[in-house]
């Protein structure tokens, strides 16, 4: 247990002392200065403090420390003197006090994330401020009632994407989706600030709390199967092309060659599409930009180009060379490129029979043909062409090098499965 002695520093020049707490753990020294000054009067010959006023003080501060001290039980016997007095200047200065704006807080993190990971934090953070209906929250308000009070909200609250904001005062539930996206970015912002402010090793800890523990977020629902099959895919080869006018591309029909594309190409999505390069001796390399900040292998994946592919990819070829598609002379930005697919695609849709039919279809279905009886690939190298990580392998695939050829030979017999003859001749008229 350390031992406490008031301590008077040297005179300082407008006539005063300041008084110090020596503080003595395990024959170590060290000391804490405090705001008590003793003057000429109260201090003897030999700079010892007489009894009075001030040694009150000091003995006040004094009698606090040693109860900190005995709150810390048998662990304070192996801590440093200099983790004891960390510790009681933290409470000695109000640290018990301790106040984080959240609000602010996630606005400075919010900017060190990807782009897109960035504007879900944001959305959760302004559906926040929304609740609340102000700009500043404490921490120490957020506790289990409070989660479960922002959850119904989110739940109530009108979507406000464009595409189903009402004019009457209908509302429309967003769902557990939101709940569980929002709900996991305040989780991940909350434990970040105790990492950030909490000092355990010291015995410092300005949050106290958990909520978290004790309020579970609600997982994401299923995502709907957007797979299509073997015969509907057919249909999408077979359909003809609408007529275009001079210059202009019709989003009909680049949704129907970037649907193929994708499927061709082992659900390669929009952004990629936009911004891969030339293949290297017939193989696409690129880091799949929607995880690729999120992966130690940086997402990269390799695709081999089968010869039906050549057709489509001739057809949008970038003749300068900086990329494998022209899609950026046409699109401002792969937002506006994917949109202009989806918007297509919502046609072929409705031919083929399909309700919202997505450029995100063709992945789905890439994996489940693969994986069907009529070819055969184990799940395993489904999972790899897809490029997820399979979290029970994560240490295993340290040591293995992938082989890509097994994805290729996998592409290759969903491919196959396929009379792409009608492409050709669509594309040939």
């Amino acid at each position: 247990m350390p031992t406490f002695k008031p301590e008077i520093q040297n005179r300082r020049s407008d006539g005063t002392y300041n008084v110090r707490i020596r503080v003595t753990h395990n024959t170590k020294v060290k000391r804490i200065s405090t705001n008590i000054y003793a003057t000429d009067a109260e201090v003897t010959g030999t700079l010892k403090l007489k009894d009075g006023k001030t040694m009150y003080q000091i003995n006040g501060l004094i009698q606090k420390c040693r109860e900190v001290c005995n709150s810390m039980g048998m662990e304070i016997q192996s801590m440093s003197v200099d983790a004891i007095v960390d510790k009681l200047k933290y409470i000695l200065t109000g640290g018990t006090t301790f106040r984080l704006d959240f609000m602010q807080y996630a606005e400075t993190k919010i900017p060190n994330l990807s782009k897109g990971t960035g504007a879900i934090y944001k959305a959760a953070v302004n559906a926040l401020r929304r609740h609340i209906m102000r700009d500043e929250l404490d921490i120490s308000e957020i506790n289990v009632a409070f989660l479960r009070g922002f959850e119904r909200f989110i739940e109530s609250e009108p979507s406000r994407r464009g595409n189903n904001r009402k004019t009457s005062g209908e509302k429309i539930k967003k769902g557990t989706r939101a709940v569980s996206l929002y709900m996991s970015c305040i989780r991940a912002l909350y434990n970040q600030a105790k990492e950030e402010f909490n000092d355990v090793d010291r015995g410092i800890i300005n949050i106290p709390y958990s909520p978290f523990e004790h309020y579970k977020v609600k997982p994401q629902p299923p995502t709907r199967k957007r797979a299509i099959s073997v015969d509907l895919i057919q249909k999408v080869i077979a359909l003809p092309y609408r007529r275009e006018l001079p210059g202009r591309w019709s989003s009909y029909n680049v949704a129907k060659d970037c649907f193929l594309l994708s499927f061709m190409l082992i659900g390669m999505n929009s952004a990629d599409m936009y911004y891969v390069l030339p293949p290297k001796d017939g193989i696409l390399v690129y880091n799949r930009r929607k995880t690729t900040t999120r992966r130690a292998d940086l997402a990269e994946m390799r695709v081999r180009v089968e010869d039906i592919a050549e057709t489509l990819i001739n057809k949008y070829r970038d003749l300068s060379g900086q990329r494998l598609f022209n899609f950026a002379s046409h699109y401002a930005d792969f937002k506006v490129f994917n949109k202009t697919i989806n918007e297509g695609l919502k046609e072929i849709g409705a031919e083929i029979g399909v309700e919202r039919l997505t450029l995100y279809a063709a992945r789905h279905s890439w994996a489940t043909i693969a994986r069907s009886a009529a070819v055969g690939i184990d799940k395993a190298t489904v999972h790899e062409a897809l490029n997820h990580v399979d979290k029970d392998m994560k240490v295993t695939d340290i040591y293995i090098d992938k082989d890509w050829s097994v994805i290729w030979n996998a592409n290759k017999k969903v491919l196959d499965l396929f009379d792409w003859s009608d492409l050709e001749l669509l594309y040939l008229l």
